[in-house]
């Protein structure tokens, strides 16, 4: 299942928008689909967002389940260097 991040969210730097994001995630998680999230046209993620969205799903399934269902793709460089950042965080066991 493809998700694009811009069709649920209209930033990428709140915890509000983190939390839409995660509620999509978690519904479309619960119907035992892998995802593939697109970060096409959305700006860098912030830290507040991510702790949002990716670490509650995080916390609730465990980083490898995660890492094994949710696979961002269309990613520039700088987004990646955000997600890499924050998933590093997490595999050190500190939240990022």
């Amino acid at each position: 299942m493809k998700i694009k991040l811009t069709d649920v969210v209209s930033d990428t730097y709140t915890n509000t928008a983190g939390y839409t994001l995660y509620a999509v995630l978690k519904s479309a998680l619960a119907g035992g689909n892998q995802i593939s999230l697109s970060f096409s046209g959305a700006s860098a993620p912030s830290s507040s967002f991510l702790n949002s969205s990716f670490g509650n799903l995080i916390e609730e399934m465990g980083l490898d389940n995660f890492l094994s269902l949710v696979k961002p793709s269309e990613v520039t460089h700088t987004q990646a260097s955000m997600l890499k950042h924050y998933i590093q965080g997490f595999r050190s066991g500190a939240n990022a």
